[in-house]
């Protein structure tokens, strides 16, 4: 089996992983962590616990692969492993062959062609633009389980120098954004297109949910009582979230990305990543989440800008950026 895998290398290993053949017993194999600090869970799921970070480049014992997850051991522990974050090529395996010797010669083909462990067009994104035309005073609850209720979505806030409303400037930078990301092989979805829906926040969470989402990256813009307060800044949950404690870590990662990638590329001012727990579309997500608020509406200059086409190209530019720093 170690031969079959060293044979059969990176794109190998991504063909099993896209096919998903049935492995229940996989021994012996030979898998390395293509990323730094990897998480490695007690369980197959994004909220699973962390009981350890594997280094980039560790050697680990492949039990059995299913659903996007590597059941792995390491250090003695058996958990598991995002299949994303594994490759059958350590640094020192040889070149990836040209092709796979499989009963499926299609497939095979396809495969070989494959660079990374999973494609970058496997990694689905969720884009939520913030709010909507009408906001809903409606109440639901602020997580699973949880006794706090919540407005299901608010109307958010109006640029005070162009009169710009906030869900069209979410809605703008969230279109773009797909588009963007698009055009690098990522897969993404949006919890809403158009301004006139009723979406709730935690129905965005779901919709993200549903569609087995890698990362969801949710869009704000800020307002202050006072005019001078400008800057960007990201939201991600605490590790004392009673509901999604264990996405803290990965949530905190992901905002530190696109926020420091976002203010490099518009020159916005970087307040920094700030702990929510009180968030709804956050505390229902399954996945690392991070709320960007690209800048302050209610500032002059942060507001016109904002609407400006050459500026929403960096905004865009630079949460792509973030979010590619993010899965290296």
């Amino acid at each position: 089996m170690k031969k079959l895998f060293r044979d059969m290398g990176m794109a190998g290993l991504a063909f099993l992983l896209a096919f998903n053949l049935g492995l229940n017993n996989v021994c012996a194999a030979t898998v390395y962590t293509t990323g730094s600090n990897v998480n490695f869970r007690e369980s197959a799921a994004m909220d699973g616990r962390i009981i350890d970070r594997v280094p980039k480049g560790a050697a680990l014992e492949l039990l059995q692969i299913s659903d996007g997850w590597a059941q792995v051991k390491y250090n003695g522990k058996t958990g598991y492993i995002n299949t994303q974050f594994v490759s059958a090529l350590g640094d020192s395996s040889p070149a990836m062959p040209a092709a796979i010797n499989t009963d499926n010669g299609a497939a095979a083909a396809a495969a070989a062609s494959t660079q990374s462990p999973v494609p970058v067009s496997s990694r689905i994104i969720c884009i939520d633009p913030g709010h909507q035309t009408k906001g809903s005073n409606t109440k639901e609850q602020n997580g699973p389980g949880s006794t706090v209720m919540k407005a299901r979505v608010t109307g958010g806030t109006t640029g005070t120098t162009t009169g710009v409303p906030e869900y069209k400037l979410t809605l703008a930078i969230g279109l773009k954004l797909k588009a963007a990301l698009e055009a690098k092989g990522y897969t993404v979805v949006m919890t809403r297109t158009i301004n006139d829906v009723n979406i709730s926040n935690m129905e965005r969470a779901k919709i993200a949910n549903d569609a087995g989402a890698a990362i969801t990256v949710r869009l704000h813009a800020n307002g202050a009582s006072s005019s001078g307060t400008n800057g960007a800044l990201a939201l991600a949950p605490s590790k004392s979230n009673p509901y999604v404690a264990s996405l803290s870590a990965e949530s905190q990662r992901l905002s530190s990305n696109i926020l420091n990638a976002y203010c490099a590329a518009t020159g916005m001012k970087n307040i920094g990543v700030q702990l929510n727990d009180t968030m709804t579309g956050i505390n229902w997500c399954k996945m690392p989440v991070s709320i960007l608020e690209m800048g302050f509406m209610t500032n002059p200059s942060d507001d016109t800008n904002m609407q400006n086409e050459a500026y929403q190209a960096k905004m865009v530019q630079g949460i792509v950026n973030g979010i590619d720093a993010y899965f290296k």
